[in-house]
């Protein structure tokens, strides 16, 4: 009997939220909040916020209240269908006010202020992002957003998504909390603490947090990591797992072992529970990869943490 077909993926996105370094230790901090240990993917694992896109993300009322078009948003991640590209930019926008209390938009401290319980409706399904938008006369910042990342989870798992990572300047005198629900703690990281804390084994991390991390951890000002992968859109990254002696590698493009071929290293591998960048350019120097106990015969969030 041949094996199932792997689930087709579901589109997803989330934000990277950077502000400056408020102790001026290091250049910037992320956003990222811990995912609920019963959640079915990626349980407790520290992420950026974001999850999956909803089958009727745009309505006319999220339409009039963005400033990004389906024209503008289709060539911004190389799609050609501009209304689903568009949904990325919107899912990302509402699920990090969803999960991290943060909103691409110019909000005023009474805003702020009003929206906190709009925040606890969306999150228990009882307002939809388009009736908060309108009635707060809320305006997304979409253009705001840059285009950071792509990944897709691997024909391997369950849960397969297609996600695209936007990233951005944290909103101006909005506070991050994480909601408690899909949630459990969150914190400002930089991506050096968030690597010295993974290589200690006080968080979990995706092989796509993990990397993203380490890609962001050389650059010397919150600009400079604004402007990483800004040059063209980013090609989609599927890892392609590879067994060898028991170990799992999740081999990544350029890789000697995916297909088609590199020439190099270029992989995430799972020892002992716990993953492993290996031949990360900018891995050198770095605590790479100390993954988490209970992820040993899980390599999930392969394709996407915040879901």
């Amino acid at each position: 009997m041949s094996p199932p077909a792997a689930p087709a993926p579901r589109d997803a996105a989330a934000i990277l939220l950077l502000r400056p370094d408020p102790s001026g230790a290091d250049p910037f901090q992320i956003f990222m909040v811990r995912r609920t240990h019963r959640a079915a993917f990626m349980a407790a694992a520290m992420v950026f916020p974001g999850g999956r896109v909803e089958a009727d993300e745009l309505d006319d009322v999220v339409r009039a209240h963005i400033d990004l078009t389906a024209d503008e948003a289709g060539p911004r991640l190389g799609l050609s269908d501009g209304a689903r590209a568009l949904a990325f930019f919107v899912a990302a926008a509402r699920e990090t006010f969803e999960e991290a209390n943060l909103l691409p938009a110019d909000l005023d401290a009474a805003t702020i202020e009003r929206l906190a319980p709009w925040r606890d409706q969306l999150n228990a399904g009882t307002a939809r992002l388009g009736a908060v938008l309108q009635h707060e006369g809320v305006q997304l910042r979409l253009r705001d957003l840059g285009v950071h990342d792509h990944w897709i989870t691997p024909p391997i798992e369950r849960r397969r998504y297609d996600t695209w990572f936007f990233i951005a300047r944290a909103p101006a005198g909005q506070r991050g909390a994480h909601d408690t629900r899909e949630t459990t703690a969150s914190a400002w990281l930089s991506p050096r603490a968030a690597l010295a804390a993974y290589a200690a084994g006080e968080i979990t991390l995706a092989p796509p947090t993990l990397r993203q991390l380490l890609a962001l951890a050389p650059c010397d000002s919150l600009d400079a990591a604004l402007a990483l992968n800004a040059d063209a859109v980013p090609p989609p990254i599927q890892p392609q797992p590879v067994w060898t002696d028991g170990v799992l590698h999740l081999t990544l493009p350029g890789d000697v072992a995916f297909d088609p071929p590199g020439d190099r290293l270029n992989r995430v591998t799972v020892r002992d529970g716990r993953f492993e960048s290996v031949g990360h350019p900018e891995s050198v120097g770095h605590p790479e990869s100390v993954g988490h106990p209970e992820s040993v015969g899980h390599p999930e969030g392969v394709g996407h943490p915040e879901t």
